[in-house]
């Protein structure tokens, strides 16, 4: 499953369990401050439900990995999304304000990268909130950074997400505007 992906069983401490309900998933065990505080496990087989997570509140997924040498910190919604480019998922559409506070305290210029669905405008909505940039490269038949890594590469997705990020507050409305009319 993870290869299908497009990603490479190095990218994560990858993990699995023979325990009942857990047989036909991939475990991503959450780290803060290098100890683990949580897990989601996602099915790799068909069946519900597709993911059984533990985490905490104000979790924000692969923290811990955001390097002090970096310039940007990427901000997606799930954490396959945040393994294929080593960015940061909040776990839903709507960072709360633990989440928001525990990027912005990295000190670095945050990219929102929103999945190509309606809920992903509400991502979107928060970037315009904290003054975070956002970046909608314009990839084909791609629904969320790990898609696009499993078609375009690693790569090439991280080159494409930084080329196409937006800061201005006008410009990043009027991508907003621009996505909400594929859904409406």
């Amino acid at each position: 499953y993870i290869i299908g992906r497009g990603m490479d069983l190095e990218w994560y401490n990858w993990m699995w369990s023979p325990a009942p309900g857990y047989v036909d998933r991939v475990i991503i065990p959450f780290y803060q401050d290098g100890k683990i505080v949580g897990y989601t496990g996602r099915k790799i087989t068909e069946g519900k439900p597709k993911y059984l997570t533990d985490a905490q509140p104000g979790y924000v997924f692969n923290i811990d990995r955001q390097k002090n040498d970096r310039d940007y910190i990427i901000v997606v919604e799930g954490q396959f999304d945040a393994i294929g480019i080593d960015g940061v998922a909040i776990m839903h559409n709507e960072p709360n304000e633990t989440q928001c506070a525990r990027i912005n305290a990295l000190g670095k210029q945050v990219v929102v990268v929103p999945d190509r669905d309606k809920a992903g405008l509400k991502l979107i909505q928060a970037a315009l909130k904290n003054n975070w940039a956002v970046s909608l490269p314009p990839w084909n038949d791609v629904k969320d950074v790990a898609d696009a890594v499993a078609k375009y590469g690693r790569i090439y997705t991280l080159f494409t997400i930084l080329h196409y990020r937006e800061a201005n507050e006008i410009k990043i409305q009027l991508l907003k505007k621009k996505l909400e009319s594929l859904y409406d």
